[in-house]
């Protein structure tokens, strides 16, 4: 158990562990008693906010060394992403601005629903490749904000994003690993993308009649994927 005392920085955009806190609550209202585990904890900011939440918190990353936050244990992740938990021992994982650094999502959706029990949720946050400000930033230049150029042969996960996935892509690997998608929800509206809200009606006929009016083709052009800035995806263990 990690038990060094400094302040734990926000490996995330400034608010954003506040926003998952405060999702968290608003989806589990008086349930403080679930077993939560902060999925590439980091310095332990997410952790130590659900701690004084009143969760029984639990944490793993691959630098477990570099956990801040006293009583509450911190695992090493070993090198072939394979989580240090009992099968069915968990109610809730959280892995907040992780996913977009990763290549192997089978695998990590996968162990997130080994370790759920029946029932349980995983909630995962990630940049919104769907706003209208990245659509538009990628029409013009090939590249989206929080996905710029990746060098050749250059592997720096912590820092790097290289899957800039859709919810089309992020519900249908959820679904291979038996998870459910439950809910999407935006840390915030962006301000540059409600500059070009009016293209939406637009957006929805072409999308309509070229692939339908399935939930999937909803969702990726409903008002949170147009204007959200990070997505906040909850799943369920089916």
């Amino acid at each position: 158990m990690n038990t060094i005392s400094q302040i734990p920085g926000e490996m995330a955009i400034a608010g954003t562990h506040d926003t998952v806190v405060e999702y968290v609550k608003k989806h589990f209202p008086g349930e403080t008693q679930k077993k939560v585990l902060d999925l590439g904890a980091g310095q332990g900011s997410l952790s130590l906010k659900l701690k004084n939440a009143g969760f029984d918190v639990r944490a793993c990353d691959l630098d477990a060394d570099n956990f801040r936050v006293p009583d509450v244990e911190c695992l090493a992740v070993d090198a072939n992403g394979v989580l240090p938990y009992e099968d069915s021992s968990l109610d809730l994982v959280l892995s907040i601005e992780l996913v977009e650094h990763i290549e192997n999502h089978g695998l990590l959706f996968s162990e997130v629903t080994r370790v759920l029990k029946p029932g349980g949720h995983y909630i995962f946050s990630t940049p919104n490749i769907l706003s209208l400000k990245y659509r538009l930033g990628f029409l013009f230049t090939g590249y989206g904000y929080s996905f710029g150029p990746l060098e050749p042969g250059v592997r720096k996960p912590a820092i790097q994003h290289i899957s800039p996935f859709s919810l089309d892509r992020y519900t249908w690997l959820l679904s291979l690993s038996g998870l459910t998608l439950v809910d999407v929800a935006a840390d915030k509206l962006q301000s540059t993308s409600k500059w070009f809200y009016w293209m939406a009606p637009l957006i929805k006929i072409l999308a309509r009649k070229k692939y339908g009016s399935s939930s999937n083709v909803k969702l990726q052009n409903g008002k949170t994927a147009l204007l959200g800035r990070t997505l906040i995806v909850l799943s369920q263990k089916s």
